[in-house]
């Protein structure tokens, strides 16, 4: 916006208001003139004392004049998803994001006032203020509110669900199709629901329970719960179940699984490799061929075969709880080392923020992730020592691991039980097996 004083001093006024120039033609005109004009126009805010000398001495130019001090719009409120770690192509593909309990996953910043702004002229400029924006958050969501924002903390593990109203957990969720190799490794921190198969050499890697639907082929399927599948478990002996609670299926063939409880098979075992802390049970199935390893007892309905390869049976918790020892070291190994890393990172951020080393807002949320996976980590190492010292309690504990075949064990089976090694001379129905004094006895069932 120009405006002409005289043909010998110009005014011109920026749209908004906040800046004001001059320009003099006429080189008779003292500073005192062009002082005097910029007031006769009502410039009262921001003056330049140096601009009418200026624009004396640049005759025809623009020359700032005033400036006024700008207002700044208030910011909305917003949602910020903090994690640390990206989602696999697979797991965006079936809708999971992992969140786990104690985390911080994400933060609700409040909104922010803005400020006032003064023009030229000495008039006040009101911002826009911030909106506040509001989110619903489910019972597994504890919120922990500030002046500044509102931390979100996840009370369970599962999958987060983020709407524009709306914040929540799932403990479970349900995948309604197969999944195959081609969908790489998928790590869900809940329950999983497979209503699908789980075809070729997949990879599952859940916190809680998995349960499918369908069948598996030589896929590695990892969970620190029970796993069940209501179809078959049958490949070319490449697959894997490992379950820190039980495991049931309905046919495995040439397969491994591996339970921190009970094994249950539901029809038969053919070739497969049966390891249960606990039992293994097959009370309408029949197991045939491979090895079955249990801490307290197996009990089937038949084992091993007339016209079968050997099947051997390993009964008693010392072997299973030695190696479980290794494990937990080695996991300890792991964690720690684990554990150490992240002190590294989180001295340097620390370092950062004592130096005042450009440590921004983003630095400040990921050292907070940082030190509470840090608690986490030592959390942990706690758990696996505190387990390494209950296994080897247990080790010392007498037991009476017993082996019961409901229908028909076959000669074709070799069994071990507390160390002591026999092999079956002929068939037996409807029998129970058990380790007294280094012999083994058997029993007629009731």
């Amino acid at each position: 916006m120009m405006e002409v004083i005289s043909k010998k001093i110009r005014i011109e006024i920026s749209q908004d208001g906040y800046d004001a120039y001059i320009i003099v033609d006429d080189p008779e005109l003292q500073p005192s003139d062009v002082q005097a004009a910029l007031e006769a126009n009502g410039m009262v805010y921001g003056l330049e004392s140096n601009a009418p000398f200026e624009a004396l001495n640049n005759l025809g130019k623009k020359i700032l004049a005033a400036s006024g001090t700008r207002h700044n719009d208030g910011k909305d409120g917003w949602f910020e998803r903090i994690s640390s770690r990206e989602a696999t192509e697979a797991e965006k593909k079936f809708g999971i994001t992992n969140v786990y309990a104690g985390e911080v996953f994400g933060i609700i910043h409040k909104p922010t006032p803005g400020s006032v702004g003064v023009d030229v002229y000495g008039k006040k400029v009101e911002p826009k203020h911030g909106k506040q924006i509001n989110i619903f958050t489910d019972h597994n969501i504890k919120r922990t509110e500030t002046e500044e924002k509102i931390d979100l903390y996840a009370l369970a593990d599962g999958n987060l669900k983020i709407s524009n109203a709306s914040v929540g957990i799932n403990p479970e969720h349900v995948i309604h199709q197969d999944i195959d190799y081609s969908n790489g490794e998928i790590e869900f921190a809940g329950s999983l629901r497979i209503t699908g198969d789980v075809k070729g050499s997949g990879s599952l890697k859940v916190k809680h329970n998995v349960f499918i639907q369908g069948s598996v082929e030589d896929a590695k399927i990892i969970a620190n719960g029970d796993v069940t599948v209501k179809g078959s478990f049958v490949g070319r002996g490449d697959g894997l179940i490992r379950a820190g609670g039980n495991v049931e299926v309905h046919v495995v063939l040439n397969q491994m699984i591996e339970a921190g409880g009970s094994i249950t098979i539901t029809k038969e075992s053919v070739n497969a490799h049966l390891i249960a802390t606990d039992s293994v049970l097959g009370h309408s199935a029949i197991i045939m061929g491979g090895i079955v390893t249990a801490g307290e007892k197996i009990e089937v309905r038949t084992l091993g075969g007339e016209l079968y390869s050997t099947t051997r049976v390993k009964l008693g918790l010392r072997e299973l709880l030695t190696e479980g020892i290794r494990a937990i070291d080695k996991e300890i190994e792991i964690q720690t080392k684990a554990t150490e890393e992240l002190k590294n990172v989180i001295y340097i951020l620390v370092r950062d923020r004592i130096d005042g080393n450009n440590f921004t807002a983003e630095k400040a949320s990921q050292l907070k992730l940082l030190q509470s996976k840090l608690q986490e980590q030592n959390e942990v190492i706690k758990n696996l020592i505190a387990k390494k010292q209950e296994t080897s309690v247990e080790m010392s504990r007498k037991r009476s691991p017993k082996l019961t075949v409901l229908g028909t064990v076959h000669q074709s089976v070799v069994a071990e039980i507390n160390s002591v090694r026999f092999a079956f001379k002929q068939s037996y129905n409807n029998a129970t097996f058990e380790e007294v004094k280094n012999e083994i006895i058997r029993t007629k069932n009731l």
